[in-house]
């Protein structure tokens, strides 16, 4: 697929970092023609392998991440609503289900729809005095049904669920990190140095590495979580390359007081003395 096909999203491939600006029309209301170039961003990010190994949403406008899916989709779905959200939650699943880590940075408003696709992100950040969350669902009469409540009762828990969903008012980008929507909230002159840093890092890990570690978290129960956990060891010590690196960082002054100080900067320098 052609990068330049999509129409509502501009992807910028550099290195192992795909991010993708979100760029249609005044409040990047999600239509058919956005769903279409997300479906189409998926199976692209399913084909690039270790090309990619993470991959940022973001948007274009200022004021809207995504605005909430079209309400024309939605009256529609009347003559079949069980197809249109099992549609729908496939959708948005795909992009929970992708090996690449992924990044949602809100810096305005997202509502309805928007937010169960932010929710099957791996990571969200907001924006504090820009990010504005809504489950506008019971507000106009429907329910969400896009994966939304799931997620957000794993997230928030069972009543700050109810909240969020039953009472569709805004949350900022505060509410939403002490509710655990978001993983921070980020002043707007802290983002830029923030991501770069959280970037660049990702981009170090190898996108198999990636999927090890996000099939650990998939588990359904602790001791499912455990067996996950010895298997997916063994396959990445397997692969060969931790062993080499671990003596990289032996030899870099890992395990002495001055290395341990600085670990965090050790640990990131070695995938620069990786052997070609």
């Amino acid at each position: 697929m052609a990068l330049d096909s999509l129409t509502t999203l501009h992807v910028i491939h550099d290195g192992p970092i795909a991010r993708v600006r979100i760029d249609h029309g005044a409040i990047n209301l999600m239509d058919a023609a956005m769903m279409g170039d997300l479906w189409r961003l998926v199976k692209w990010l399913r084909a690039a392998g270790d090309q990619v190994r993470v991959v940022v949403l973001e948007s274009a406008n200022p004021d809207f991440f995504i605005a909430h899916v079209d309400l024309a989709l939605l009256q529609a779905s009347a003559a079949d609503p069980a197809a249109a959200v099992g549609s729908f939650q496939e959708l948005v699943g795909a992009f929970r289900a992708l090996e690449q880590v992924t990044v949602g940075v809100v810096a305005g408003r997202v509502a309805g729809g928007g937010m169960e696709l932010l929710v099957n992100l791996d990571l969200r950040f907001a924006v504090t005095g820009r990010a504005v969350f809504n489950q506008i669902e019971t507000g106009i009469g429907v329910i969400p049904a896009g994966s939304g409540p799931q997620h957000l009762r794993r997230l928030l828990g069972r009543g700050r669920a109810l909240e969020v969903i039953l009472a569709h008012d805004d949350l900022d980008a505060d509410l939403a990190e002490r509710y655990g929507l978001v993983n921070r909230a980020l002043d707007p002159g802290d983002v830029g140095p923030f991501l770069d840093r959280l970037l660049a890092r990702l981009g170090t890990v190898p996108l198999a590495d990636i999927a090890a570690v996000k099939a650990t978290l998939c588990a359904p129960d602790f001791d499912a979580g455990l067996a996950v956990e010895r298997s997916a060891f063994a396959q990445v010590l397997g692969r060969g390359t931790a062993l080499p690196r671990m003596q990289r960082f032996l030899d870099a002054g890992g395990q002495t007081p001055g290395g341990e100080r600085r670990l965090a900067e050790l640990v990131a320098g070695l995938h620069q003395t990786e052997p070609a």
